[in-house]
């Protein structure tokens, strides 16, 4: 540190810049393509079971079905890009929980000798949930949902105090 750079965050203030850089990161590393750096923002340690839901996707349990997943999508898109709006983060001991919409744009093969297929804008909202190791913040869970944008009707969605069947 020198003395003309800022005072370096302390506690709390500390946690949520490095949960946000492992946000950050992440979809970094779905925008570059970049499976082992993707691989390593996951949680390992061993003992705890990860999880993932992408949207429409059933839930994926543990390394192996949720990285696959990743090189999967990875090897289906030639172009995505991730415009993050609403990044909330909530912070419990070493747990936090960062949600936010993803603005998605992606491109799928090119046609007809075409540099990029045709690209779609995917609205999306998520969950990840992060835990602290000795390497820094893990991906513990990603929960990923899409937003209706358009109604069929002019009905307002259900609330929990309309809905008389089961809750989750």
């Amino acid at each position: 540190m020198t003395a003309g750079d800022p005072p370096a965050p302390a506690g709390r203030e500390a946690d949520l810049a490095a949960v946000e850089a492992a946000n950050t990161a992440f979809y970094a590393a779905l925008e570059e393509g970049d499976f082992d750096r993707l691989e390593d923002l996951w949680l390992d340690d061993g003992a705890t079971t990860i999880s993932c839901v992408h949207p429409g996707w059933p839930v994926l349990t543990g390394r192996g079905e949720v990285l696959r997943s990743y090189a999967l999508i990875m090897a289906h898109t030639d172009y995505i890009q991730f415009f993050l709006t609403d990044v909330r983060i909530s912070l419990a001991g070493d747990t936090a929980l960062v949600t936010c919409t993803e603005n998605i744009l992606s491109g799928g093969p090119a046609e007809d000798g075409a540099e990029l297929g045709p690209l779609v804008g995917q609205l999306v909202v998520a969950t990840n949930t992060f835990r602290r190791t000795p390497e820094g913040w893990r991906i513990w869970s990603h929960h990923a949902s899409p937003v209706i944008t358009e109604a069929d009707d002019d009905t307002p969605p259900a609330t929990p105090a309309d809905d008389a069947g089961p809750s989750a």
